[in-house]
């Protein structure tokens, strides 16, 4: 009885992920199930979905490689690289939540610049002002992690 009580709640969480993913997902599931069933047991009923959902995309349509040709000038690179540094740097580090609501952005917007600076570091003036930038990312982090640290102090 506990067997079947488990594969029930198994078949349970199994037909919403299956109903998450589409009529086709969901067709396949109710066919694999009925073999997965105790002998002596009746399969669960199972409800379809509404007409208006569309079969789930294959694998093979939903995974492609992400490739980009963007190129940024060294002008623009040294340009987005002063904006970063800038704004980083006047912004308050000692608010909280500023900090809280703005890191996750300057994160994201430090891997851009990362990749689009990567054609370009081996001059010496773009590479000094990214060895900035990272040295004020750095640094950032730092003052974070002093001032947690004395938030659980107090």
């Amino acid at each position: 009885q506990d067997y079947q009580t488990s594969l029930c709640s198994w078949a349970f969480c199994v037909v919403a992920i299956a109903m998450a993913v589409g009529r086709r997902g969901f067709v396949h599931f109710r066919a694999s199930t009925s073999r997965l069933l105790v002998p002596g047991a009746s399969a669960p009923r199972l409800a379809t979905g509404p007409i208006f959902w569309q079969p789930a995309p294959t694998l093979a349509a939903a995974a492609r490689p992400y490739i980009t040709v963007v190129k940024y000038q060294r002008e623009d690179v040294l340009a987005k690289l002063d904006d970063f540094r800038a704004e980083v740097f006047s912004t308050n580090w000692a608010d909280y939540l500023n900090l809280v609501y703005n890191v996750p952005f300057w994160e994201s917007e430090l891997d851009k610049l990362t990749s689009i600076v990567q054609p370009y570091l081996h001059e010496p003036e773009v590479g000094a002002k990214f060895g900035e930038v990272q040295e004020l990312m750095d640094v950032l982090y730092q003052c974070e992690d002093v001032r947690d640290h004395l938030n659980e102090l107090a």
